[in-house]
């Protein structure tokens, strides 16, 4: 990508380094433990990452998306589970709160979430409708100065954060529904996060359900109007769906790098295994496929820094970027049989 400007290349040479000193040698035990160590966020925290979106005024570093994408890339060719979870951190909860919040919500979140001192968590899904808000059961409704929320969610991004950032069905003191946006903290009375799931990937990224048991917030933790601010974050679902399209294409990208450098060394059936013909084709198509999602991603987010990307294209880019890695990480997988032979 010779498009790439100095500052660009300069923070995906970082994020690489930063792979591949700090993250690769502990990306097995990220995931057999289903966390991320202390000691792997307070070093990213260091380096800027967790602030990389977020406005300088906010303790950010204020980089484009584009630089977003290629550290995200560049984390998940070492530990996709890591790179899913800073994604989040980096892009979803902080853009959110920066296009919602005011001037004081901005204030007491986005400085300690740019410095890793608290984590956040975004969570929609619900077990009644999945991401179909119309069947959503959450309620968040007044209670004198304040609010209440009742009601469940799955599947939650990062739970073992302590900011949440919660999608429900609500109402405003004239009886008008609609659907909202609140912060809810761990320590709030009535909040409970449940057991993890046991995922089969990204289990270093914790997921997991939920709920809340008559949770009071005070007005200040309504992020954006209390009627459309679960509609109202378009930029940033957008930038966090192209950002995590970035990811998978790390993960493939990895993994391709890794099982060329197998299949040189390893032999099979007398011969060196890179010198049978139907490896050579499986290795070449994985390569033109991922190099092909990345053109349409950095295309696609380089119209969405110009503000000219058509809106469904983050959708698309997650839809055939995710499916088409996952297929090229199943064939690649399988060169890897019979390993100790």
């Amino acid at each position: 990508m010779d498009w790439l400007s100095e500052d660009q290349r300069a923070l995906r040479d970082m994020a690489a380094t930063f792979a591949r000193k700090e993250v690769e040698p502990i990306a097995n035990r990220i995931d057999l433990d289903e966390h991320t160590p202390d000691e792997l966020i307070s070093k990213a925290a260091e380096l800027g990452l967790f602030g990389l979106y977020t406005s300088p005024e906010y303790g950010g570093v204020g980089a484009d998306l584009v630089s977003v994408c290629l550290v995200s890339e560049e984390l998940a060719k070492a530990s996709p589970a890591f790179a899913g979870m800073l994604t989040v951190q980096i892009v979803l909860c902080p853009k959110t709160v920066e296009i919602l919040g005011t001037e004081v919500q901005k204030q007491r979140i986005l400085p300690r979430n740019a410095s890793g001192e608290r984590l956040m968590a975004y969570s929609q899904s619900e077990p009644a409708g999945a991401a179909n808000i119309g069947s959503h059961l959450t309620r968040i409704v007044p209670d004198g100065d304040g609010y209440r929320i009742d009601g469940a969610k799955l599947f939650c991004t990062q739970g073992s954060a302590e900011t949440y950032l919660v999608m429900g069905k609500t109402k405003d003191r004239a009886g008008n529904e609609g659907y909202g946006c609140v912060i809810v903290e761990r320590e709030d009375a009535g909040f409970r996060v449940d057991p993890y799931e046991d995922k089969l990937g990204w289990r270093g990224t914790n997921t997991g359900p939920i709920s809340f048991n008559n949770v009071f917030l005070e007005a200040d933790d309504i992020l954006g109007d209390i009627l459309t601010g679960g509609f109202s974050h378009r930029a940033a679902n957008q930038s966090n769906l192209l950002a995590h399209v970035a990811t998978s294409i790390g993960c493939a990208q990895g993994l391709f790098d890794k099982t060329l450098d197998y299949v040189k060394q390893r032999r099979l059936y007398g011969r060196d295994m890179a010198d049978l013909q139907p490896l050579g084709y499986w290795l070449a198509e994985a390569h033109a496929r991922i190099t092909a999602c990345r053109e349409l991603l950095y295309n696609a987010v380089r119209q969405f820094e110009a503000g000219t990307m058509a809106p469904e294209m983050p959708n698309i880019c997650k839809a055939y970027i995710g499916e088409t890695c996952f297929e090229v990480c199943v064939k690649l997988v399988q060169m890897w049989g019979e390993a100790a032979s």
